[in-house]
């Protein structure tokens, strides 16, 4: 009877602690059972306390712990940044994962008006919904190996964004080719002859396998342009749903692609230019969803001048300008990077020597041009 009493209490008292909760260096944790199996969560503050708002204000760098201990003695591994972790966090600006976490829980990076950059660990294998969303000065997000299963909406209304990345080893996505794009690898293979693209971001280069764009890829980012390559057959729903800044899109496809009606927001096709192939303007208009563009201009594609930066037809000092513009501010207005007429990959106006990076090498290269009339 003493034996069974014992046991009764030993449970009772685990049960009591089941709800622990602990502060270290700025970072709020709670313990919970992971089946029989108890381990500590990044939480948003005490959850027995109803008033716990703006437990994050002040905290610049979360830094998260791969264990906590709640009693002194017991260390247990935190596994998990629970539902709505860091949401509203207002000074937030860096945070490390240690790799013991699994899980980046609903919400728990969602709306950090500061938070600049983000690496997800190899151990992390899942983000919940808006697990990283709307945060408005995130530039740089790496995914880890692990991250195979991502909802929908996992990482959307990241307006900012410019650097996106994924581990080569992951099985699921891949950035091939530093896109700065996450790509749906079919089969796990990449070479495959259907790719989705699953997220982009204002320098995203669409690489020759991807043909279709899957929805939300473009939810809420800030882009003023977006450049369709000719390979691309299908846009699907809400793929530029809330880019509220658009307003030029280049289409190098001589037929009109498969297009949902919620691909394209209603004021799209009043503030929106779409460019299309010289000669397909009529083909365009005659299609649905394309056809409700009100401004329709054809280009011609074959008139793209290597080192041609600023896009004004002639090569002069205004484009070495230019190019020194994007060495120093990593911008060139829209013209650094261009679609090839026949849609296999890019040209980068800017790399006039082709070395593969935008350097005073290629200022160089521009002087020469000029000087030797070419």
């Amino acid at each position: 009877m003493k034996r069974l009493f014992f046991i009764i209490l030993l449970i009772a008292c685990a049960k009591l602690v089941s709800h622990a909760y602990i502060v270290v260096d700025g970072v709020h944790y709670s313990t919970y059972w992971a089946g029989s199996v108890q381990e500590a969560v990044v939480v948003f503050g005490d959850p027995d306390d109803p008033n716990n708002e703006n437990n994050y204000a002040g905290l610049v760098h979360a830094n998260i712990r791969d264990s906590v201990s709640f009693d002194g003695i017991t260390k247990l591994p935190v596994t998990r940044i629970g539902f709505t972790a860091f949401q509203w966090a207002p000074d937030l600006e860096e945070v490390t994962i240690p790799n013991t976490v699994k899980t980046i829980g609903e919400a728990a990076f969602n709306l950090c008006p500061k938070l600049r950059s983000i690496t997800i660990p190899n151990s992390v294998v899942t983000i919940e919904e808006w697990g990283i969303a709307h945060n408005e000065s995130l530039r740089e997000l790496h995914l880890g190996s692990g991250a195979v299963n991502l909802d929908d909406y996992a990482i959307v209304g990241n307006t900012a964004l410019e650097v996106i990345t994924v581990d080569e080893n992951n099985p699921v996505y891949d950035s091939r080719n530093n896109c700065n794009g996450i790509i749906t690898t079919v089969n796990n293979s990449m070479v495959h002859d259907r790719h989705i693209l699953f997220t982009a971001c204002s320098r995203t280069v669409l690489p020759r396998e991807v043909t279709w764009i899957a929805r939300g890829a473009y939810q809420d980012q800030g882009i003023t342009m977006v450049i369709l390559p000719a390979q691309i057959t299908n846009l699907e729903h809400s793929c530029f749903e809330g880019c509220e800044y658009l307003t030029e899109i280049y289409n190098f496809s001589h037929e009109p692609q498969g297009c949902m009606g919620t691909t394209f927001e209603d004021y799209h096709y009043e503030n929106c230019t779409l460019y299309v192939p010289r000669g397909t303007k009529e083909i365009y208009k005659q299609v649905s969803v394309w056809g409700s563009f009100r401004h329709i201009e054809e280009f011609d594609a074959t008139t793209i001048i290597p080192g041609d930066v600023n896009g004004d037809g002639e090569i002069t000092v205004a484009d070495a300008n230019a190019t020194i513009e994007v060495i120093i501010n990593g911008s060139s207005n829209g013209h650094s990077r261009v679609p090839n007429p026949d849609g296999g990959g890019w040209i980068i106006i800017d790399d006039v020597n082709g070395d593969g990076e935008i350097s005073i090498a290629d200022i160089n290269a521009i002087i020469n041009m000029i000087l030797s009339g070419k």
